[in-house]
């Protein structure tokens, strides 16, 4: 993205928060604004989408968290970006438009020892206790692609984690919330609830995820159940290993299996994963990936890296990409 134009969508973000600084005169103390931009450059060889063509995308984020007890926090997300083609997991939620949205709002706050959040704009995946990989995700490939599939809407969760390790929580999504005539937690509208318990130590850990997708109150529930392991050996990568498992009741059952190692080289860390998706009607595609992130400053990183998807009676994928991270 050009400079003038970072510069212009800065003070725009800012603009909306406007009325909070002069009701106030200036930011609290417990306010605190982060954000970050990614540019993504690189090559993929699929003819109906890059054909091995120059590619280059961008994002820009801000994260708002304001909290007015100590404990509780008002969570803001911003995003713009015009990302899509090369299919990054750094594509934020509003790809290839250049308008900076509100893409999360929602409060949390304790009760007793429990978690609990609610929102007018919630992720599927903003409050899931269970970690079931330690693998970064930070190119393309993510566990859990059923389980965790990120879906916005109005909703509430709560989650409760012990001091021996053990963790659980519950969460509720309606997508159509905003539209009247279907409203929220309703048949007509499309509602997402998910389930997790997990248990995490100083070097392994692993959990289970459960999510109900109701389809708009018909009778084809779609259910998905995940599984994952990771462990942190002395001297040795990091392994994750996670099962997922959709029972689709449209399209058929999916089974997707995932193994991520991360080692730490020099100042940088190598990565590199194996998943592979199996459908019933004989769908297959296998992805790997090998990427390494070396850290310029506190607030650089530039991160280089292959890719291959291998898809059933289907031409191969197969990309380079390099991308550049900014956080501030």
């Amino acid at each position: 993205m050009k400079l003038f134009q970072r510069l212009l969508i800065a003070p725009a973000a800012l603009g909306l928060l406007a009325p909070v600084a002069a009701n106030a005169g200036e930011f609290s103390s417990a306010t605190k604004l982060t954000g970050g931009s990614v540019f993504t450059t690189g090559f993929e060889d699929l003819a109906a989408v890059a054909d091995n063509k120059l590619t280059s995308e961008y994002n820009f984020t801000l994260d708002l968290n304001s909290s007015f007890t100590g404990s509780d926090n008002l969570y803001v997300g911003l995003e713009a970006g015009n990302q899509g083609d090369l299919n990054m997991d750094s594509q934020v939620s509003n790809n290839a438009t250049n308008g900076l949205d509100v893409i999360s709002l929602f409060y949390s706050f304790p009760v007793g020892k429990f978690d609990v959040a609610a929102g007018p704009l919630m992720d599927q995946d903003d409050v899931i206790s269970a970690t079931t990989s330690i693998y970064s995700d930070a190119f393309r490939l993510a566990a859990m692609p059923y389980g965790t599939v990120g879906t916005s809407g109005a909703g509430a969760a709560i989650s409760y984690t012990a001091d021996s390790g053990w963790n659980g929580s519950f969460n509720l999504i309606s997508t159509e919330a905003a539209d009247s005539t279907q409203g929220a937690f309703t048949l007509e509208g499309l509602d997402i609830w998910t389930a997790s318990v997990g248990y995490d130590a100083d070097n392994y850990g692993g959990g289970i995820i459960y999510t109900s997708n109701d389809n708009g109150g018909s009778d084809n529930e779609d259910t998905s159940v995940g599984v994952g392991v990771y462990f942190r050996p002395d001297n040795f990568p990091t392994i994750s290993v996670s099962l997922d498992k959709l029972d689709d009741k449209d399209a058929g059952d999916s089974t997707d299996l995932m193994i991520g190692l991360d080692y730490e080289v020099g100042p940088g860390t190598a990565s590199a994963a194996l998943q592979s998706s199996q459908g019933t009607d004989g769908h297959s595609v296998t992805n790997y990936e090998v990427y390494y992130n070396y850290p310029v400053n506190d607030g650089v990183a530039i991160q280089g890296g292959i890719f291959s998807e291998e898809v059933r009676d289907a031409d191969n994928t197969e990309g380079i990409v390099v991308e550049t991270f900014f956080s501030f």
